[in-house]
């Protein structure tokens, strides 16, 4: 099929297959868990908590109980998706109730986290789907279900996501090391990002 890679892992021989976004990940809105923390959406870093955000944002901790739960690993369509793609949740934890939560069974989220922040799913498969102009455009998530994504086995996604963490990985420590040999910045994470703190 014209959807598989030619390059792939040894052992993997079937055919990839475009599945509908809201096939393969299921929107969930759950609140009333005022135990959890709240987190702060970075654009491109996934989730900080927002008691250790370098922001100090303020917020009423008696409203809790109307935020949403994200859980780790879920992906978060923010208010600033339509530019710069799903977020994937690095913690278990509290969200704006204007967020959009979606989980995925036997699915990997380090597979798909890049797509979703790519190019070609931001500007030629979510743009047809935001609505409005400026500062005030939505994503019609109805519409952004429909929306074609990659999918194959579960073992597959594992194995590409294993990889591309190994990856993350030892850009961060090179990184590191050059900032350290140039005296600059030590704590080096996901630098290669322009992140962007979402409220």
């Amino acid at each position: 099929m014209g959807n598989t890679p030619n390059i792939r892992f040894k052992g993997f021989t079937n055919d990839w297959e475009q599945r509908k976004l809201g096939e393969v990940f299921q929107e969930y809105s759950e609140k009333n868990h005022p135990e959890l923390p709240a987190l702060t959406i970075i654009q491109g870093g996934g989730t900080v908590l927002r008691e250790e955000s370098e922001r100090k944002l303020q917020y009423d901790k008696s409203s809790l109980a109307g935020y949403k739960m994200v859980r780790e690993d879920d992906f978060i369509v923010h208010l600033r998706s339509f530019e710069g793609g799903l977020e994937k949740s690095n913690h278990n934890g509290l969200i704006s109730p204007a967020y959009h939560t979606f989980h995925g069974d036997e699915v990997d989220s380090r597979f798909y986290y890049p797509y979703f922040r790519s190019y070609e799913f931001i500007k030629h498969k979510l743009v047809p789907h935001v609505y409005g102009i400026r500062d005030g455009r939505s994503i019609d998530i109805d519409g952004m279900k429909t929306i074609e994504i990659p999918w194959t086995l579960y073992e597959e996604q594992k194995k590409i996501g294993d990889y591309i963490e190994s990856l993350d990985t030892l850009i961060t420590l090179h990184r590191r090391a050059y900032y350290n040999k140039k005296g600059g910045l030590t704590n080096v994470h996901n630098d290669n990002q322009q992140h962007y703190a979402i409220l």
